[in-house]
């Protein structure tokens, strides 16, 4: 017994942790991080590269649809080597080497007047690209809100079990002071005094593992935000509120307007559009082209001369070897796989919304239950306490798992809080909007 003091020594002589190891240098809002991360998630950026391609394809779709039309300019020297004759008529020597230069420039044009609807599809197969990559950048955006949702509810949820602990930490002081004078006054005995120092040191180990916990969360909160150290979650309005859901109409919603659902009908309409394409192989082009050129050279003292024409040309491919009986094979396969991901997408969300609707029923209870055990829990360690000052308890025991009660319920409710916001934040992923 003589080594109690020198242990209760050393753990009175413990510096408590102060909240203030657990600051950061800057605070976020939910709204905060959500924009933050959205211009730093490589997926986002590279969505929106897609995008603007997407975009160009459309552009370029659109142009086959006008004539093209090129220029052209050109110039050049010859020589040939002769000999020498006489001119029969005026007699002079001519020079049998002979210098040419010449120059021309010109314009032409051509553009199909049919070609089986070819251009049509092309447009519409980079309209459902279009479509489809519109439908991505939702969707990921939603996703980036998720996921930064997921780590600022982790960081939040984190800092707040950190308070939960301190308070465990400040009780379980209080009991070992209350112990210590029971002791002095021998009103208790020495193993009250024990119990409560490993209480005591149980309390301040668990503090010591959920800050090393927070730093971990606030790190990895700052770099999905494209930050440096650790970002702590501020905790504004996210006080779970009762969603009146019609979940009919949710559910109805997300089948015909989630991001996963648009992206996989664009890609059916894109597939269905090159199949189209391919097919206007079989049939002929009809091409309408023209030409205006000048060309002159150092013989005419270059003087251009002016040379124009036109032609409308007809081309039936008779048969290319069965390469387009390959492609419409290819492209058919690949509709019908779009097809089957397009309803498949839908079976998705319609489980995934279904198993979330009882995640936030069930975490609206537990908040509700929760509550009502930490206001219970409350009481039952205050009543404990007061017994074991006035000596009506005797065995330090009972109060410990009084402490320990209160300290599960009040960790059941902060758990309960986000399992809420948890939920509520998927289903506003699926949606691809906010609740």
């Amino acid at each position: 017994m003589r080594a109690f003091p020198l242990v209760l020594l050393a753990v009175l002589s413990v510096p408590a942790l102060q909240p203030a190891q657990a600051q950061t240098a800057r605070e976020v809002t939910l709204a905060e991080a959500i924009a933050l991360a959205a211009r730093h998630d490589p997926t986002v950026i590279q969505a929106e590269g897609g995008l603007r391609g997407a975009d160009a394809g459309v552009r370029t779709a659109y142009s086959a649809f006008f004539p093209s039309i090129s220029g052209s300019a050109s110039g050049g020297s010859s020589f040939s080597e002769g000999r020498d004759r006489v001119d029969p008529i005026t007699g002079e020597v001519i020079s049998g080497d002979f210098t040419s230069k010449s120059a021309s420039f010109g314009v032409s044009a051509g553009m199909d007047l049919f070609n089986g609807f070819r251009n049509t599809a092309d447009l519409r197969a980079a309209r459902g690209r279009q479509e489809q990559s519109e439908a991505n950048l939702s969707n990921l955006r939603a996703q980036s809100a998720r996921g930064t949702s997921l780590a600022f509810f982790a960081a939040l949820q984190t800092r707040e079990l950190v308070r939960v602990r301190e308070a465990t930490v400040a009780r379980a002081q209080e009991q070992l002071t209350v112990a210590v004078a029971r002791l002095a006054t021998r009103a208790a005995t020495v193993q009250d005094s024990l119990r409560a120092v490993v209480q005591l040191g149980e309390a301040r180990l668990a503090l010591v593992s959920e800050l090393a916990r927070l730093a971990a969360d606030e790190a990895a909160l700052a770099r999905r935000l494209g930050l440096e150290g650790r970002v702590a979650a501020r905790d504004e309005g996210l006080a779970p509120t009762a969603l009146e859901l019609d979940t009919a109409q949710v559910l109805a919603e997300a089948l015909s307007r989630a991001p996963s659902v648009l992206q996989a009908d664009a890609a059916v309409r894109t597939s269905q559009a090159s199949l189209a394409a391919a097919r206007a192989s079989y049939f002929p082009t009809i091409r309408l082209s023209g030409n205006y050129n000048y060309s002159g050279s150092s013989s005419t003292d270059y003087t251009f001369f002016n040379s124009r024409g036109i032609s409308l040309s007809v081309s039936v491919p008779l048969f290319q070897g069965l390469g387009r009986e390959e492609q419409m094979a290819t492209r058919g396969a690949t509709l019908d796989a779009d097809r089957a991901r397009a309803a498949d997408a839908r079976r998705e969300v319609a489980a995934t919304l279904t198993a979330q609707f009882a995640a936030l029923d069930a975490a609206r209870q537990r908040i509700a239950l929760t509550q009502l055990s930490m206001q219970a829990a409350e009481a039952d360690v205050a009543v404990a306490l007061a017994r074991y000052r006035l000596g009506t308890l005797q065995s330090i025991s009972d109060l410990n798992q009084a402490q320990s009660g209160l300290t599960n319920a009040q960790q059941s409710a902060v758990l309960a809080r986000f399992e809420y916001l948890r939920a509520k934040a998927e289903i506003e992923a699926i949606l691809g909007r906010p609740l």
